[in-house]
């Protein structure tokens, strides 16, 4: 696949991881406030976020594969 897909899929699993940390952190003080901080702990323990997956290592495109994208579809380049 080229490195523009995945430029763009991880700009949205970014945006996506944003908006658990922010729903978190709020639920988070939300629960505090309702329980008290000692009964809840830390965020960690009240909810786990998996931060631990590595990113892909992806290599940029080279003249054969980008030909070979065009031929398969068929694709006219002026």
């Amino acid at each position: 696949m080229p490195i523009e897909f995945y430029a763009a899929c991880e700009g949205y699993i970014e945006k996506q991881t944003e908006s658990a940390k922010l729903m978190r952190f709020a639920s988070f003080r939300i629960a505090e406030s309702m329980a008290g901080s000692k009964a809840i702990g830390n965020i960690e323990r009240f909810w786990p976020m998996a931060d631990d997956e590595k990113p892909k290592n992806v290599q940029p495109m080279n003249k054969e594969e980008y030909d070979a994208i065009i031929n398969r579809h068929n694709i006219k380049v002026k």
